[in-house]
């Protein structure tokens, strides 16, 4: 399934970009692929250009299966981010600040109960990066950042058995490590730009 959605963008681009010649790319969208082996998310990003230097981002998350410690989760993020590029064109380098919103939910058991939980975190931050795109149209996105968060999260019911049955879950195993009460904001991924 990975390997097919990487083969599709690549015919994709191969039969769109000569359309596509004359102008710079205006648009990118691209899929972080080394979220989906190594943290099974699922991540989609896309950016449009204007005024040459200034790009509006979105990305959007999607953790379907998370575990540990006897507990079990989704998780859902939507992110927003104001690129500016050091050159006028999409290709190269770029700084921006970031708005990322999470929210977790799921269940989980301890010895003597039962529990349910939700997470809500905000994140605000500052991210840079680099992309470069080919002559095809296929671009690649490097880029790293951190940010400040701020975190509420509702056990149900609560108890101290609860509440470090959910600490070990949160800190299971490196995708859980990763997105809870985690600022840094990271991107590797691959797409087309047109």
């Amino acid at each position: 399934m990975k390997k097919r959605i990487l083969v599709i963008i690549v015919i994709f681009a191969g039969f769109i970009k000569p359309i596509y010649t004359q102008n710079e790319p205006k648009q990118a969208i691209n899929i972080c692929a080394i979220a989906i082996p190594v943290m099974d998310m699922y991540v989609v990003n896309y950016e449009y250009l204007y005024h040459s230097r200034h790009g509006l981002a979105v990305r959007v998350e999607y953790a379907p299966r998370l575990k540990g410690a006897n507990t079990n989760g989704v998780m859902w993020a939507g992110v927003l981010d104001y690129r500016w590029h050091l050159s006028p064109v999409m290709n190269g380098f770029f700084a921006e600040p970031y708005l990322r919103y999470r929210y977790s939910s799921g269940s989980g058991k301890t010895r003597l109960n039962n529990y349910k939980y939700n997470v809500s975190e905000l994140n605000l931050g500052l991210n840079a990066g680099f992309r470069w795109i080919s002559k095809l149209g296929i671009n690649v996105v490097i880029a790293a950042g951190y940010g400040y968060s701020i975190i509420k999260e509702n056990l149900t019911p609560s108890n101290s058995d609860i509440e470090f049955t959910f600490t070990k879950f949160k800190n299971d195993n490196v995708t859980n490590t990763s997105l809870f009460d985690a600022p840094f904001y990271g991107e590797v991924s691959i797409g087309y730009a047109f």
